[in-house]
């Protein structure tokens, strides 16, 4: 008898530890869903293609093809001067960039060199860029609205003013014209940009290795 209860005992006490490490694992799961899904409903990855923002950020050829970066975008995030941001384009595709004037600023490129006059200001003055390769500076203007002389190209309300990293090849707002902030998909986050090598990586493997192993690509 004393036996049979010792097992009884033994017996409640497993199914209790189960159940326990049970409950902890599906609190575990559900923690990292809403997690998850709370992140999405923030952020949205982008993966880079093209060479327009180059050598701040590598793209691939096209969207099929390995080698280029992965960020991500804050979703209602607001932008600033410097900031990188994607913006949508014609509703369908979107554009990497970078913010350099909102509206009232005056922009001018002269040999290459940025000058913004700030809205309530007289003068323009330099912007330092230190993200511009020294040797990716000519005065290489794509054909566009781009107004580059003494008064610069106005920034009308509701618009900013975007450019590629890559001045020799980015058609930017330069051909375009400013853009409308309201088209702002999102601004890339300063720790996406810090990770980003790791960000990529891990993209890399998701999104072509398996699908190559599994011939899926």
């Amino acid at each position: 008898m004393l036996t049979e209860v010792n097992d009884s005992l033994y017996s409640i006490n497993k199914k209790s530890k189960l159940n326990f490490i049970l409950n902890i694992f599906i609190a575990i799961v559900f923690v990292v869903l809403i997690a998850e899904i709370l992140f999405a409903a923030i952020y949205s990855g982008i993966y880079v293609v093209g060479s327009s923002m180059y050598p701040t950020l590598k793209g691939a050829d096209d969207e099929s093809s390995p080698g280029g970066d992965y960020v991500y975008v804050n979703k209602y995030a607001k932008p600033d001067y410097g900031d990188i941001v994607v913006v949508l384009r014609d509703n369908e595709t979107t554009i990497i960039k970078r913010v350099v004037a909102f509206g009232g600023d005056h922009v001018k490129l002269v040999s290459g060199r940025l000058k913004i006059k700030y809205v309530g200001t007289d003068e323009f003055v330099d912007v330092e860029e230190s993200y511009i390769d020294d040797n990716n500076i000519t005065p290489i203007l794509p054909k566009n609205n781009f107004h580059n002389d003494d008064e610069g190209y106005y920034v009308k309300e509701g618009y900013f003013f975007l450019l590629g990293d890559n001045r020799d090849v980015s058609e930017d707002s330069r051909a375009r014209g400013a853009y409308e902030i309201s088209h702002l998909y999102g601004v890339v986050v300063d720790w996406s940009m810090t990770y980003k090598s790791f960000i990529s990586s891990a993209h890399k493997s998701l999104y072509f290795d398996i699908p190559r192993f599994l011939g899926l690509s």
